[in-house]
């Protein structure tokens, strides 16, 4: 029989609909085909004059701004969705309708010079330097007036969004704090006022004693398909100790939190044969009182399903595959023939 689980942070219902579930395995397809570097990415080692001058590069001492060399590298997004970092925003009426002029910041992080290889083919301390870098990017606007909130994303694949193949994140600054962010800031206030305990650390106790749901897990964050998962095989890697920032990590924590993200990204990878998927970090907003009742946590959502018109019309997402199923097939995703990541060139001619 169907069922309708309940968010317990955001307060919403989903529909697990196991009388149309599939087999995990059902959403596994044909393996992908490498795609060669293009002589036109903007991203690959040569063509750095093709992007806005980079704002900010790991890159060995003696080498120049904007020529190859770097190993992550960060620019402005040639067409930005919010800009520039120091407009002001302002708030006008027309006629019922307010209005907002997108002031803020918008970056692309390329994770490296390689073409082809995602964040679950680097290896794990290349992805130390991307996390690295995601924190010093939000360290370095989270100061900064204009923007309210920051927002990390990772569009893998063309279904997911990604407008060019080379992989890399964005970092979004953006004048306001997102209604996502604004329901989970509001439903961990109410659950504080009604149970007296952050609904985070609940739900990481209660996911680590049921263990049903429980995709991986090190001794900083836990890893799992939410109990109202939104959409099949959806993924959480949520601290498991109480951390409003995710900007605030120490060296031990980012080690940790490289670790799961490429745990995740390669079950995804290997058991699901690299699915379009999308990821984004919520944290705490950037004004906020730093002792904020919050978790940051990181949400995964591959493509392997369509919002149809019950979902747009309801707000009730329908998942076909139950989140347990789906953790299981991922926690036994063989992972042995994993230990040789892609090279990644050391720097400059």
């Amino acid at each position: 029989m169907p069922q309708l689980r309940q968010n317990p942070v955001t307060g919403r219902w989903v529909a697990i609909a196991t009388e149309r579930a599939k087999r995990p395995t059902s959403f596994t397809r044909a393996a992908g085909v490498a795609v060669p570097a293009a002589s036109t990415c903007p991203f690959c080692y040569g063509n750095e004059s093709m992007t806005p001058p980079e704002v900010m590069a790991y890159r060995p001492t003696g080498t120049a701004e904007n020529t190859e060399g770097w190993e992550v590298r960060v620019v402005p997004n040639l067409y930005p969705a919010f800009g520039p970092a120091n407009g002001e925003p302002t708030v006008a009426t027309v006629g019922m309708y307010q209005t907002m002029n997108g002031a803020g910041v918008h970056e692309v992080i390329v994770s490296s010079p390689l073409h082809a290889a995602d964040i679950s083919e680097l290896p794990t301390e290349k992805v130390r330097r991307i996390v690295d870098m995601y924190i010093d990017r939000y360290n370095a606007n989270r100061n900064n007036p204009s923007v309210q909130y920051l927002l990390l994303i990772n569009n893998h694949g063309k279904e997911a969004g990604a407008s060019l193949e080379h992989p890399h994140s964005q970092l979004f600054g953006i004048p306001l704090v997102p209604s996502e962010v604004e329901d989970e800031l509001a439903g961990i206030q109410r659950y504080r006022n009604e149970q007296g305990r952050c609904v985070y650390c609940d739900v990481n106790a209660n996911e680590e004693k049921d263990g049903e749901r429980i995709i991986a897990k090190n001794e900083w964050f836990l890893t799992f398909a939410p109990f109202a998962s939104r959409t099949p095989f959806e993924a959480s890697i949520v601290p498991r100790w109480h951390a409003p920032r995710f900007e605030e990590m120490n060296p031990d924590q980012r080690e940790a939190f490289a670790n799961a993200l490429h745990d995740l990204l390669t079950r995804f990878r290997v058991g699901l044969n690299d699915p379009p998927l999308n990821f984004f970090i919520h944290t705490a907003p950037c004004h906020a009182d730093g002792n904020v009742d919050y978790h940051w946590h990181l949400e995964l959502l591959p493509k392997l399903a369509i919002a149809a018109g019950f979902e747009l019309g309801s707000g009730v997402m329908i998942n076909v595959a139950t989140p347990e199923s789906a953790a299981e097939f991922l926690r036994n995703v063989d992972l042995s023939g994993e230990s040789q990541p892609i090279a990644v060139p050391s720097g400059h001619h």
